[in-house]
Parts: structure tokens; sequence; C-alpha cells
């Protein structure tokens, strides 16, 4: 018996947020900060455009009659501490969102994905307890999809 090659070898929450994480780098270069899952606070401390991506989780959603289905979700941070930090957060979280659809099809080579691919969850511009030194914008977005494996 010869088994199939896995091929998502670290889970398809870690290979879409990669793929995400590499189109974020590639568009927004230097000065500009992609972190990916910042381990500490302090990390986001440092810099005039901050954009920094973390896990949130990934559950399973199974609808009676149908094969197993998983959701997966993320958080992306955008922090902007120009002369106009509002205005530029505002601007680096539309051009994120962006960057984020455009990089769907390339996920959709990784994961079956289901419904509308990613979807756009609450959005938030305040952390309790927690001055960013700018503005920030806080988004949560989902993907709907199955493994391959």
């Amino acid at each position: 018996m010869s088994l199939k090659p896995d091929t998502l070898p670290f889970g398809a929450p870690f290979a879409i947020g990669e793929a995400i994480v590499q189109r974020l780098q590639e568009a927004f270069p230097s000065p500009a900060k992609v972190i990916d899952n910042p381990l500490r606070a302090s990390g986001l401390k440092d810099g005039n455009r901050i954009i920094f991506f973390e896990d949130q989780s990934d559950r399973f959603d199974s609808q009676p009659g149908r094969s197993a289905k998983r959701i997966y979700a993320f958080q992306i941070g955008v922090i902007n501490r120009t002369e106009q930090p509002r205005q530029g957060a505002h601007a680096d979280y539309r051009a994120v969102k962006r960057v984020i659809r455009d990089c769907m099809p390339n996920i959709g080579q990784l994961v079956q994905l289901e419904g509308r691919g990613v979807v756009e969850g609450d959005v938030i511009y305040r952390l309790e307890n927690i001055d960013v030194g700018g503005s920030l914008v806080l988004g949560t977005f989902t993907v709907d999809y199955r493994d391959p494996a």
C-alpha cells in the first residue's frame, strides 16, 4: 500500500497564512514592516507603517450530508504613525484587502475553497489598554475550505 504524499505537510492554515504573508511582503516593501504572527507587542513598536498577520482559529464546520468543511480565521492589523495616521491606516488596510482578495486564486490551488473564499468580518480601530502611538485598523477574515488531505 502506498500513501499519497501530503501536499500540505504543515497544514492548510499554515499554507493559507504563508501565501497571504508572502503577498503582503511583496506589496508593502521597506520601510513598511510586514510581521507574521508577532511574538510580542514590543515587535509592533518600531516603524511608521506596520502590517501584521495573526492566525486566530481553524474550526470544523460539518453540515449533514456534506463532506467536512473547515473555517480558518485570521486577523490583519495595520498601524500607521505617519503625519496623517488615520488616513494612512485606512489606505493601507484597503490595500491589504486587495492583496488578500488577489491571492485567493493561488490559495485555491492549495485547498478547495468553499463559498465566497475569503470573507471580511469585524473591523476595529482600538484595542483596550493598548496605545499604538498612531492609528490602528484591525480586521478579521475567514476562509472556508476543504483540506485535500
